[in-house]
């Protein structure tokens, strides 16, 4: 099995991009693929393993396209990798650092391709589980990549995450109640539909209705059970369907959001009618 030092005498511009609790990930040129993106995982797990199940299984358009899995040494031991496409882009997360809000438009169309992408994991009886500005990327032509299936759950598949556990898999601020509640039976794509609104919201407005301001990771566990994010006047929302729709998919219990993703995405066509784009920051 070949190790981690003679892959990287194949590469060039090899640079450590991230390190987390489950992998570590690095950005490189690839001489057959070009600019790509290698994950390195810590232990080779249930998850970790179901992660690349997933992705190796999709063929989604909105995510980094998967050239290579296996196993290589890495710090003396066996592990997983993946070798992906590295999209051109910007990390979401940075344009909300920036201030740049999204215009109204902007959301639109951001709202739409995540609604499609929940649509699709849908299918496939995927919940992805960690919407998050961390995890998305808009493309230099507006096309937005989603990222990382580290704790994406398959419908019908044994739950990876202990039953009697009281916390479950998720990043406070996005997670829906159900979700880190470990509430099993309710969780499904509605989880994402809260994420994605969240994330809407955050990218219009400039903040996280949750996690500003809160001054620890269990209190923004509470204020997302407690607090409904304020509705406020959307520039060019002219009947308030948009910020409906946002306040539907944030809704606190499963039963007060959409049912699944068409519904959603069905709403979001009728709002259109109703909107007034102008390209200025809201």
């Amino acid at each position: 099995m070949r190790d981690f030092d003679s892959l990287k005498l194949t590469l060039t511009d090899v640079t450590q991009i991230a390190r987390g609790g489950q992998k570590v990930v690095y950005g490189a040129v690839h001489p057959t693929h070009g600019s790509i993106v290698f994950k390195l995982f810590f232990k080779t797990d249930a998850r970790s393993q179901r992660e690349i199940n997933i992705i190796e299984n999709l063929s989604f358009d909105c995510i980094p396209v998967i050239y290579e899995t296996g196993n290589i040494v890495y710090e003396e031991t066996d592990t997983l990798y993946i070798i992906e496409q590295r999209v051109s882009g910007v990390e979401l997360r940075k344009r909300i650092e920036r201030n740049e809000r999204f215009t109204l438009k902007e959301a639109v169309d951001f709202l739409e391709q995540g609604l499609s992408f929940i649509k699709q994991l849908e299918i496939k009886s995927i919940v992805h589980r960690d919407i998050k500005p961390e995890n998305i990327i808009v493309s230099d032509n507006s096309k937005v990549y989603f990222l990382d299936f580290g704790i994406a759950r398959i419908l019908g598949l044994p739950s990876l995450t202990k039953t009697e556990a009281i916390v479950g898999p998720h990043t406070p601020g996005y997670a829906a109640p159900e979700q880190f509640n470990n509430l099993k039976s309710d969780i499904d794509s509605r989880a994402d539909l809260f994420s994605i609104g969240i994330v809407t919201y955050e990218c219009l407005s400039g903040q996280n209705p949750f996690s500003e301001g809160a001054r620890s990771h269990l209190e923004i566990l509470q204020r997302t059970e407690t607090i409904t994010p304020v509705n406020f006047q959307i520039k060019g929302d002219t009947q308030q369907q948009f910020m409906g729709l946002l306040s539907s998919l944030m809704g606190k219990y499963p039963s007060r959001r959409p049912k699944d993703a068409t519904q959603a995405l069905n709403w979001l066509n009728a709002a259109k009618s109703t909107l007034q784009y102008e390209e200025i920051n809201q």
